[in-house]
């Protein structure tokens, strides 16, 4: 069960620039279309989660459980993934220029239309 609930995510992010959300369990969640700019979520747990159309940029999800989770369409430019988990991830469309992707485990993700990524 999820720490906190998508009303509690959206309070969070209205009176912070940059929300310290690290270690939190968000998994499961209706994310969409939030904006997680320089969010701290490292080591988070977000898998399953939906976050397409989202604006992430600089967030820094270092170490963070993403396996399973939605980022159709989101913008994910210059995030840090360092040792993040994106196994079977859906990454279609996003923008992923800048992204540090360094021990990132991709296996299984859709990759489809991502902008800024090279295999």
């Amino acid at each position: 069960m999820p720490d906190l609930t998508r009303q509690d995510v959206i309070r969070i992010l209205a009176v912070t620039e940059h929300a310290r959300l690290s270690g939190v369990n968000l998994s499961g969640l209706d994310l969409s279309g939030l904006n997680f700019a320089g969010a701290d979520l490292i080591r988070a747990n977000l898998s399953a989660a939906n976050l397409s159309q989202c604006y992430m940029r600089g967030a820094i999800l270092e170490f963070a459980n993403l396996g399973g989770a939605v980022f159709s369409g989101a913008n994910l430019k210059e995030v840090n993934l360092k040792g993040a988990n994106l196994r079977g991830a859906d990454l279609s469309k996003a923008n992923m220029t800048d992204t540090n992707l360094y021990l990132t485990d991709l296996e299984g993700a859709r990759l489809e239309g991502v902008v800024g990524f090279a295999r």
